[in-house]
């Protein structure tokens, strides 16, 4: 081959194919599943008040749940920070039942507790799992 159809042939590979990775193709709706991830993780640090961090949850799931990823890695990510959103939520309406209807009932008391604990561990499980998709690392969340 001559180089003058060396040269033609990589013209057109580049222009088939692309240069490599390119970040001008990552839509807005991916950039609002990160934005989002990140904000849900930072309210399940700083906020204490139950009631209101599963309001806040339920807002950024309604956010969540509003983006389409433009790529297969933003709508694994958005699906696994759904989920981890929503088994945390699971959580935290278990430790409200558990200060709220469990007061001198030692078995039911105990039940809502290993299952608030369950939901965490599950739901922190499934946010780093989409951090890392990301290529963000989220460490621990609450102990969990």
């Amino acid at each position: 081959m001559t180089p003058r159809w060396t040269a033609l042939w990589l013209l057109a590979l580049a222009l088939v194919g692309g240069c490599g990775p390119s970040t001008s193709g990552v839509g807005t709706a991916d950039a609002s599943v990160k934005q989002d991830l990140l904000r849900g993780v930072g309210q399940i640090r700083t906020t204490y008040d139950r009631e209101k961090l599963d309001a806040e949850l339920a807002r950024i799931l309604a956010s969540l749940r509003r983006a389409d990823g433009s790529t297969v890695t933003a709508r694994r990510a958005r699906n696994l920070a759904i989920q981890g959103f929503e088994l945390t939520r699971k959580g935290i309406r278990s430790q409200l039942d558990f200060s709220e209807n469990d007061s001198g009932e030692v078995a039911a008391a105990t039940r809502d507790a290993v299952r608030a604990d369950r939901y965490f561990t599950r739901g922190a499980d499934r946010l780093r799992a989409a951090g890392l998709t990301l290529g963000i690392q989220i460490g621990k969340l609450k102990g969990h």
